[in-house]
């Protein structure tokens, strides 16, 4: 406690001055009465021969006192010391990561890290700076170096709990560009410390504090959720994982197309986990969602959705006298809607297709679309010329940015005599090569893809190799590209690149939160960064007219997010923990005035009614006594008293009370003052 203005403290004088005029006897003015009988008090001070009279404790004193002192209080201005991590310039990284989210810290551990910050923003000193960055997957700043209590509330504000993991090397980095030409700089984190690379300990030229928000609490939580076909059947597979301290039974349930398939329950000891799989699902099943049934203090890796095959499935054109080994490759390929058809009436046919393959067939004139040659006949085409066949000797990979080659071994293709001796466009690329001619090519030219394979497939032993299903399945994907490569799964708060179509003209993608963004136009399309939300994200893309519609699914599948328990520390050299109110330091004074004076409102209040209830009570008194007095003034005092029924009881149990002891008190000197009024007979003149 400090007294800004001790000088204040000289008011004290009004105590004994209060005390001095109830010391003093009042003067009396001169009236005749009848008799003295009811001027007792009066005929006491009568007989007191100096100008002084006994004091008189009364309510009345007492709250004048208690006034007088709090007054003084609050003249000389008291203040207190804030306790807070904050001084100097300081730096506070607000983890923002999916553990945040878990509530057994009411109402989140996000909120109340950012409770923590608004304290620490009220306690900010005059010569201290703040600045804010919250760490998730890409930190952010949302406020440097700033003393305005009103913009750093504000900043805070805009912070946001997200799905993602959090980078806390970067968010260092960040600090250390803030703090970069300051003095007395240091840097506090506030979370769970559940941060990426744990087991890497950072160095830096500043100190960091680490503030833990949580407690250890239990949780359960999805990992893994696929479909595969297992001899013929499809068999969806999830993985759960116990991050509690006791054994758990936990019910998952799986959702095949957004009908329920069936609930299974998988029985967990403490810290390990369990897979769990259906089946067998129908064979034309696209999407899967496993959803777990438990009450944890974090949910948003309760839910898990996965995609069986390609979300999208395009138009395949085959124009083949005949090739088994080409048509059941392409059978095998889940994006693939195949449509076969003789040479002779491939001139008379009609509609669009995504991908057309001519096997050993020249076209009258190109499609639009994408366009697959294999062993094209001699003549010039838009990915250069195919001539006449020749030998060739040895196979090797050639300039492959497209992998299609990706898990293919060459090394298995034993005979390959002859192929047509290619001579590519400028903006075809050699996949695979021999020292003879180029044997397959591959390019993007005028929005559209065009591969080509130089020989026929029936004079090799290509199509008798594991690998040929492989090349073939690259070659489609990379026709007919989903929307995000792989196996349509992102983690939260990674940009996605969309893989589009060619010949598409408009990319938009619709997150689970129904927002729409267009990625594309101009192309390449923008990345779309908006994935933080888990669940299914649609894409959708204009294709020569026609609308394709794909999907990709955000899923947490973060064990270090899961796992709830607070680290006990961050991957920090020399960093310190910060606790409740250890190594705080007392920054700011806080005047506590207002508060008092609050108070001194209060019992200036209780003074007025006490005197007020106490003046209406005396002239009520006198009127009941007085014989001068009609009966229509009596009730119209009584009604003045009963207006307030509460307050005026409370008031004559009070004087009651007060007087009694007053009664006992002066019993010696009422029989005295009895005895005087014997004496005196008649009219006698007193001061009243």
């Amino acid at each position: 406690m400090s007294i800004l203005v001790p000088a204040a403290l000289a008011f004290s004088a009004i105590i004994p001055i209060i005390l001095l005029l109830y010391f003093m006897r009042p003067k009396r003015q001169e009236r005749v009465i009848g008799s003295t009988l009811l001027w007792q008090q009066a005929m006491q001070d009568l007989q007191a021969s100096r100008p002084w009279q006994r004091l008189r404790i009364t309510p009345l004193l007492l709250l004048q006192l208690l006034a007088a002192i709090v007054i003084i209080i609050v003249l000389i201005r008291p203040a207190i010391f804030l306790s807070s991590p904050i001084s100097g310039n300081t730096i506070v990284i607000l983890q923002s990561s999916a553990s945040m989210q878990a509530t057994d810290v009411a109402p989140t551990r996000f909120d109340k890290a950012k409770e923590t910050i608004n304290d620490f923003i009220s306690a900010l000193g005059p010569d201290d700076h703040l600045s804010l960055i919250t760490m998730a997957r890409t930190p952010q700043v949302l406020i440097a170096n700033s003393q305005d209590k009103g913009q750093l509330d504000n900043a805070l504000q805009h912070a946001r709990v997200t799905n993602q993991d959090a980078d806390l090397e970067q968010a260092l980095s960040l600090a250390g560009s803030l703090a970069a030409g300051q003095s007395n700089t240091r840097v506090l984190v506030i979370g769970d410390g559940h941060v990426m690379n744990s087991n890497q300990n950072l160095d830096v030229p500043f100190p960091v504090q680490y503030m833990s928000i949580g407690t250890d609490a239990a949780n359960v939580a999805l990992m893994a959720l696929s479909a595969r076909s297992i001899q013929g059947q499809l068999i969806g597979f999830a993985q759960v994982s116990n991050y509690s301290h006791e054994q758990r039974s936990i019910p998952v349930e799986l959702y095949t197309d957004g009908k329920l398939f069936g609930v299974k329950t998988v029985t967990l000891n403490a810290g390990t986990s369990g897979a769990i799989e259906w089946g067998p699902l129908a064979a034309k099943t696209s999407l899967l969602h496993a959803r777990l049934i438990s009450q944890d203090a974090m949910t948003s890796d309760h839910e898990a959705w996965s995609l069986v095959g390609s979300s999208i499935r395009g138009r395949v054109l085959l124009v083949s006298k005949g090739n088994m080994y080409l048509e059941t490759a392409l059978r095998l390929q889940s994006n693939v809607t195949l449509y076969t058809i003789d040479p002779d009436k491939y001139a008379h046919s009609t509609g669009s297709y995504d991908l057309t393959i001519f096997d050993g067939y020249l076209p009258p004139r190109e499609p639009a679309g994408n366009i697959f040659y294999v062993n094209p006949p001699e003549h010039t085409y838009s990915f250069g010329s195919s001539n006449p066949l020749t030998a060739v000797t040895h196979i090797s990979a050639g300039n492959d940015p497209q992998n299609l080659l990706s898990n293919v071994d060459l090394s298995s293709i034993h005979t390959m005599h002859a192929s047509h001796q290619l001579k590519p466009a400028l903006w075809a690329q050699t996949i695979i090569n021999t020292p003879e001619t180029p044997i397959i090519l591959a390019g993007e030219n005028n929005n559209r893809r065009i591969a080509v394979f130089g020989f026929d497939l029936h004079e090799t032993d290509l199509p008798l190799q594991p690998s040929f299903p492989i090349l073939i399945y690259n070659l489609v994907n990379w026709f007919l590209p989903s929307p995000v490569s792989g196996n349509s799964q992102v983690t939260p708060g990674v940009p996605v690149s969309i893989q589009t179509w060619p010949g598409a003209d408009q990319v938009s993608v619709t997150g689970p939160d129904q927002q729409t963004v267009n990625v594309g136009p101009p192309f390449p399309v923008t990345p779309y960064a908006r994935t933080n939300a888990v669940g299914i994200y649609q894409v959708k893309q204009q294709v020569h007219g026609q609308n394709l519609n794909g999907l990709f699914t955000v899923n947490l599948f973060n064990p270090v997010q899961s796992q709830l328990a607070p680290a006990k520390a961050i991957p920090v050299a020399h960093s310190t923990n910060v606790g409740g109110d250890k190594n705080t330091i007392s920054r700011q004074l806080r005047e506590i005035w207002p508060w008092i004076a609050a108070i001194l409102l209060l019992i200036l209040c209780a003074e007025w009614w006490l005197f007020s209830r106490n003046y209406q009570t005396q002239a009520s008194g006198q009127t009941g006594g007085s014989n001068t007095r009609t009966s229509t003034q009596r009730g119209k005092s009584k009604q003045r008293v009963s207006r307030y029924p509460l307050p005026a009881n409370v008031q004559h149990r009070i004087e009651q009370s007060w007087s009694r002891a007053q009664k006992q008190s002066k019993k010696i000197k009422k029989r005295l003052n009895i005895k005087l009024k014997k004496q005196t007979k008649g009219e006698r003149r007193v001061n009243i």
